[in-house]
């Protein structure tokens, strides 16, 4: 055997060495490959049906909210009318009674002096 055909078969005898252990390796890396591609479809799968609920349910919040924001303007709303009309209601009340306690205050002031003139006279 020459020297040649010795380095020939030294080098076919490590590329299928090479060729095994890559082989060896491959084999686990595939599967690993395999059951990550079906983790992801699964994760897939259920992912999408909670993607699409939680959609809905910040829609159905958003609504509610609208829903609480109207409610809060109609309250402001009657709030703001009820102060009118207690407005209202105190002019409409304190001016007469403060009127009428002045005018009976003033009448009676004037009974008690008319009063006296007569006894003084």
């Amino acid at each position: 055997m020459t020297s040649l055909e010795i380095v020939g078969l030294v080098a076919i005898i490590l590329i299928s060495a090479f060729a095994v252990a890559a082989i060896i390796v491959a084999v686990p890396l595939f599967r690993l490959i395999n059951r990550i591609r079906s983790m992801a479809d699964k994760l897939s799968r259920s992912l999408l049906p909670m993607i699409e609920k939680l959609n809905d349910t910040v829609t159905h919040l958003n609504t509610e909210v609208g829903s609480i924001t109207d409610l809060t303007q109609s309250i402001a709303s009657i709030v703001e009318q009820l102060e009118k009309v207690i407005r209202l209601a105190r002019i409409l009340l304190t001016s007469p009674i403060i009127k009428l306690i002045s005018g009976s205050a003033g009448i009676i002031n004037g009974i008690r002096n008319s009063g006296s003139e007569d006894e003084e006279q």
